[in-house]
């Protein structure tokens, strides 16, 4: 038992975990466009793979008082798995500019926007990481994970833009936006002492709770709207349904501290994305 800790904690704070998300939420995107699995698919992991790690890199003081087990992680291997990742999204930059300027450009677009969003920029004499600006960080990281999942692959096969991409867009922000905000409640402490203006560090824990409460359910309102109206399929109703289920899951959890915040973070919440990919496997294959 205690061996499968250790992997799964090798896992997560590898980012591996997390970029295996990124290839589930793009195996809804075949499923939707009802596409055989290929070799597209690896292209969000390595691009969300290469993000985080960097992340690990320039985050070391947050995570040294928020997640100590994950800092002494990053301590030990962080360089090791930032070469492999930059090594991996070098192949992919090569192989995307191959296949056309377009593609190798879209590639490169997030992987700048994680570059500017970690690291310290000069502003007005005084510097500042964007992910240090109020709203920014969850809006910023919920979108490029939309562009990194569907967008893109969906250039890469050449799938018309057609409303369920953009729906599916829609759903992976607003899964990723929750997401986020919920990871900044564990990550309070660290935030505060860096100066990493978060919705929990400026507001306190109660309101983002009813913010996170209020907001997956609006999701689902809108999903219930939507196939009122005739705008959502029945498909994409089953994926919103069952994520916001899950959302308010751990949140539940959480507010019944049956698990510990790090715990139930690293490991439920950030694993969303590869329960979503399951639950779509079950549903397309049944």
């Amino acid at each position: 038992m205690l061996k499968t800790f250790q992997v799964l904690d090798s896992l997560i704070f590898s980012n591996l975990y997390i970029s295996l998300g990124a290839m589930s939420l793009s195996y809804v995107l075949f499923k939707l466009a009802g596409i055989p699995v290929n070799y597209v698919i690896l292209v969000p992991f390595f691009i969300i793979f290469v993000i985080y790690t960097f992340n690990g890199k320039t985050d070391t003081r947050e995570d040294a008082l928020s997640d100590s087990k994950k800092f002494g992680f990053n301590k030990s291997y962080n360089r090791y798995f930032l070469a492999f990742a930059f090594a991996g999204f070098g192949l992919l930059v090569v192989f995307s500019f191959i296949k056309g300027v377009k593609y190798g450009l879209e590639v490169l677009v997030p992987f700048v926007i994680g570059l500017l969003y970690s690291s310290r920029i000069s502003l007005k004499s005084k510097m500042i990481r964007l992910k240090d600006i109020l709203f920014f960080k969850n809006f910023i990281v919920a979108i490029t994970w939309a562009f990194v999942t569907v967008i893109i692959p969906a250039s890469f096969l050449n799938i018309p833009f057609t409303q369920d991409i953009y729906l599916l867009s829609f759903f992976i922000f607003s899964i990723l936006l929750i997401d986020e905000i919920f990871f900044d409640i564990k990550d309070l402490k660290g935030d505060s002492e860096v100066g990493t203006k978060t919705i929990p560090a400026i507001y306190g824990i109660s309101f983002t709770n009813k913010l996170l409460f209020f907001l997956n359910l609006t999701f689902v309102l809108i999903l219930i709207i939507g196939y009122w109206v005739g705008t959502v399929d029945t498909f994409l109703v089953k994926i919103g349904i069952f994520s916001a289920s899950y959302g308010f899951l751990y949140m539940l959890l959480y507010n019944l501290n049956v698990i510990e915040i790090n715990k139930l973070s690293n490991i439920i919440v950030a694993g969303q994305f590869i329960a979503v990919g399951f639950f779509v496997f079950l549903i397309t294959s049944l």
